[in-house]
């Protein structure tokens, strides 16, 4: 059961009008090919999460510039305004979670995922995403969460794909879950109140919300996987990779000595995340990191596409060799 008390604005915005957008050239110019005596503008499109921290990371260490390329890092509050951009060439890439991107493959925009973005933890009680139920509701475990309100920043997406996954993990049925869409500060203040019941939470609200007393009661990805699964990932479009296929080789090979530089660095990770958030120092010391590994796993974008149609979010599945961009062919 999905309760609306928000405006519904889905990560991905699937329109004709995104549809039809073709690629324009951007800060890309042709099929110009980066070094470093001759450098290429590259325009990426964020949200200022976290997860992202990791490349703010690999363009100050000059990972970017080493592969020839002159990053430029827009950011926005919601993914949706992120796809046209891409798609019509404005941008060269962008990040979303994978559900999002999934979603809008299924619904025919050409995106492609081309980077690695981050990984669930793996670790029981101190992943990236959890489930909490409000201090003093008396519930213990996900199972208990049957006709009971759940808060998710998005309904239809992954939040409430985990929430799911979590309730029927722990024996319970998730269709009789009532997922209420608030955003994750409106969700902790409505835990707090007694409005809901739990919330479905991603950093650094699940640190807030435990910090506060609410329980973990769940871990959904390890629901999922028993080891840490690629949760996000930053997408092009097929026209883009086509029209330029070294530069998008370059800029993937910057990412991934990101990633790998920050899985090494955590400290210096927390660092960059001050330097584009507002979280405060003693939650952001206490966070749960996102694992930052350049692999694109089969076994996670298979086991969205899964579950995302399980869940009545994906109409139709998603392959991996479809939304996965291998390189030059």
């Amino acid at each position: 059961m999905r309760t609306r008390v928000a405006p519904f604005k889905p990560v991905i915005a699937l329109t004709v009008a995104a549809l039809t957008l073709t690629a324009c050239g951007g800060g890309a110019d042709g099929a110009a090919e980066p070094s470093k005596k001759t450098p290429v503008t590259v325009k990426a499109g964020f949200i200022p999460v976290i997860d992202v921290a990791a490349l703010y990371l690999g363009q100050e260490k000059g990972f970017f510039s080493e592969h020839g390329i002159d990053l430029k890092i827009s950011t926005g509050q919601g993914g949706a305004a992120l796809v046209p951009p891409v798609v019509s060439g404005e941008y060269q890439f962008a990040f979303s979670n994978m559900v999002s991107i999934l979603t809008a493959r299924a619904k025919g925009l050409p995106l492609k995922i081309m980077a690695a973005g981050s990984s669930s933890t793996g670790v029981e009680g101190k992943d990236v995403t959890m489930i909490h139920a409000a201090k003093g509701s008396g519930i213990t475990s996900a199972e208990q969460l049957e006709g009971k309100k759940v808060a998710v920043n998005t309904v239809g997406n992954l939040m409430e794909l985990l929430g799911s996954v979590g309730v029927d993990a722990a024996g319970g049925d998730s269709s009789k879950v009532k997922f209420v869409e608030l955003g994750f500060p409106e969700a902790l203040a409505a835990m707090k109140s007694g409005e809901i019941d739990a919330m479905v939470g991603a950093e650094p609200f699940d640190t807030i919300a435990s910090a506060s007393g609410h329980e973990v009661i769940s871990s959904p990805y390890l629901s999922m996987s028993k080891s840490s699964m690629l949760t996000s990932a930053y997408f092009t479009s097929e026209s883009q990779l086509k029209k330029n296929p070294k530069l998008f080789e370059a800029i993937r090979g910057a990412i991934d000595e990101s990633l790998a530089y920050a899985q090494k660095h955590p400290d210096e990770v927390r660092t960059q995340v001050s330097k584009f958030t507002d979280i405060d120092k003693n939650v952001l010391d206490e966070i749960a990191l996102p694992s930052f590994r350049p692999e694109i796993p089969k076994e996670s974008v298979e086991l969205f596409d899964e579950y995302a149609r399980k869940y009545k979010i994906l109409d139709k599945s998603v392959s991996y060799d479809d939304v996965v961009w291998r390189g030059e062919q």
